[in-house]
């Protein structure tokens, strides 16, 4: 019965050992299911957070495509300005071609306007002249009647010819 009593008592030692191995145990699972349930908590907000990320780095993508097409207008408007400028530029060589030439024209004409200003000038003394001489001719009424109703001029004097020549020269 000793042996029995020391059986018993061992066995309920080992009993007791086994229940507070179990206690543990217990313990342990529950901890590992509380641990279990924050990682699923963790590992939810990650996955909300990522996706997030997934987004925000969409919306980056986006916004990137969209200021390399704005780039590209940007570069496709600067080379028609390019353009522009040099067709002006090109223009305004032809302008001031134009304005030389015009200038030359002008410049041509007023030495022609001074030309036939100055031979006015000549013409309208020559006319004077002739004036001067062709009021020196004398009609005479008898002459006029011999000749059957025509007209005689009376020639003035070599003297008065010199005079009108010599103020023409």
């Amino acid at each position: 019965m000793e042996v029995g009593a020391r059986e018993v008592e061992s066995g309920a030692k080992l009993a007791d050992q086994a229940g507070a191995a179990l206690g543990e145990i217990r313990d342990s699972v529950e901890a590992t299911r509380a641990a279990t349930a924050r990682i699923t908590v963790a590992v939810h907000a990650m996955d909300g957070a990522s996706s997030g990320v997934v987004a925000s780095s969409e919306a980056i993508s986006a916004i990137a495509g969209e200021t390399n097409a704005a780039a590209s207008r940007m570069m496709s408007a600067a080379a028609t300005v390019a353009r522009s400028v040099e067709s002006i530029a090109a223009v305004s060589e032809e302008n001031s071609a134009a304005t030389e030439e015009v200038s030359a024209a002008t410049q041509e004409m007023s030495a022609q306007a001074e030309e036939v200003m100055a031979s006015a000038d000549s013409l309208s003394q020559m006319a004077r002249q002739l004036d001067e001489l062709v009021s020196r001719f004398k009609f005479g009424e008898d002459d006029r009647m011999a000749a059957g109703g025509s007209l005689s001029l009376a020639v003035p004097s070599s003297r008065a010819v010199g005079r009108v020549t010599r103020r023409a020269a």
